[in-house]
Order: structure tokens, then sequence, then C-alpha cells
């Protein structure tokens, strides 16, 4: 998929997905739906403690700025655009962190629009120690908990919420992880979700298959045809807008 296809893609998914809601025919309706939402979601506060590094050996200039914001800018709704992506992988150690990490902060030094970064990774999370940020409180406590306390890193713009210190989750705590994206993108344009790998037995395929869309990570001459066909098993194809990439060597040319 080439870039542009790929921007295209992000930039229609939210309108695609309001188109098929249907017209607002109904103000009462509306109005009791919204109500309802505004009483699920939980509040979202800053950690008073910001980030206090930035691990340049995985955010780097030039790794984030592969990622052309101002693409977006040929479309005339690129301002109203407010999307939820997830990194993953067919296999584990194939670049996900590293290809989340880079995404979050080239939107957010790109578009200057608030971005926040989830490490939905609980078994192997990272996030915390690419950003100088506690491990907890973050997305486990934000499931079990009352609200939602987000940490702001060095970078503009740049929030993360780590992955917290429950390293496993019961599987029906993460049906509520909409009530966490939905208060999320109260406060934030882009969030993005570093996941594990599909292959990963906690592989939260539900969440997957509700985001706005899925970036899969390819490392260059390890991934296989057959791998990209057992992640395709686990999600849905459609919600895959684009690859990245990964360890690319000039012999793979």
């Amino acid at each position: 998929m080439d870039e542009d296809k790929l921007v295209d893609d992000l930039i229609n998914t939210d309108v695609v997905k309001k188109k098929e809601a249907g017209p607002k025919n109904n103000s009462k309706r509306n109005k009791e739906e919204s109500t309802a939402l505004e009483k699920s979601l939980k509040p979202v506060v800053f950690n008073t403690k910001p980030g206090n590094l930035v691990d340049e050996r995985v955010v780097d200039y030039h790794l984030y700025n592969c990622f052309n914001y101002s693409l977006f800018i040929k479309n005339g709704n690129y301002k109203s655009i407010k999307c939820m992506l997830g990194v993953t992988s067919a296999n584990p150690g194939e670049g996900k962190t590293t290809t989340a990490s880079n995404l979050a902060t080239a939107l957010s030094l790109s578009s200057q629009r608030k971005t926040v970064l989830i490490d939905l990774n609980t078994h192997s999370p990272r996030i915390h120690k690419i950003f100088g940020t506690p491990i907890s409180p973050g997305f486990t406590d934000a499931l079990l908990g009352n609200e939602i306390c987000v940490t702001q890193t060095k970078i503009e713009n740049l929030s993360v919420l780590p992955s917290g210190n429950l390293g496993t989750l019961p599987p029906n705590m993460l049906i509520n992880f909409n009530v966490i994206a939905d208060s999320l993108l109260q406060k934030f344009e882009f969030v993005i979700v570093d996941m594990a790998s599909v292959d990963a037995k906690n592989f939260p395929t539900l969440i997957a298959n509700q985001l706005n869309g899925l970036i899969v990570v390819v490392e260059s001459s390890r991934t296989k045809r057959r791998d990209i066909n057992r992640l395709f098993r686990r999600v849905n194809e459609k919600n895959v807008i684009g690859f990245v990439m990964n360890k690319v060597k000039d012999e793979d040319f």
C-alpha cells in the first residue's frame, strides 16, 4: 500500500463510519444517547509528574519523519479528524513498539494536535521506559478504577497511558476498553494503541476490530506470507489500513 492510499484510508475512516450511522432523524433519541455516553465516560486527569526522558534509541528523527502528516492536508476534513489506530504485527519482536512510539511522535509534532499513546501490551510493557514515566497509574488502573490518568511526555502534545501494574486482566474486563477509548477521544485527537503481536495468547481481537484502523509491522527478511495469512484469521483484513516495513536492508531491494 502506498503512502497516499494509506493516508486517504485513514482520513476517510471516520467519515465513512458517520455516513453508515444514517441521518439524524430523531433529535430526542440522539440527545438521550449523548447523555448516556457522557454518563459512561471516565474523567481524564494528568499525572503531576511528566515524563523525564525520551529514549532516542527508539524515538528518532529519521524514524518518525517517515510518517508524513502533510499528506493529510490534501483533504479538507483533516482538521476534524479524530481517530484511534492500533499497531501490531504477526510475530513478536518485529518493531511494533518502535513504530507506535514514532507514529505518535510524528502526529503530535507535525499536526500540533493532542495525541495519546496507550501501552496495551501489558505482558511486555515498554512505553513507560521509552518516555520516562511511571508504569502506573496506567491502562489497567483505568479499566479497574474511576478515572484515566495519563502522563505528559517531554514531546509537545504527546501524552502516554502506560500499561499499569496488573499484567494479566480477566478477558471480560477488556470489554470496557470502549469506555477508555471514548473518554480519551474527548481530550485527544489521535489515540495510538501499542498492541501485542497477533500470535500472543492475550491478543485482544475484539479491541483490534473496534479501532478505526490497524497498522501491521512487517520485518524485512523475517515475516512470511503465511504469517500475514495467520494474522488475517484473527483480525478483519478490511480494518488494516497499511503496513510498515521494518529493518529494511539495501540487499532487500
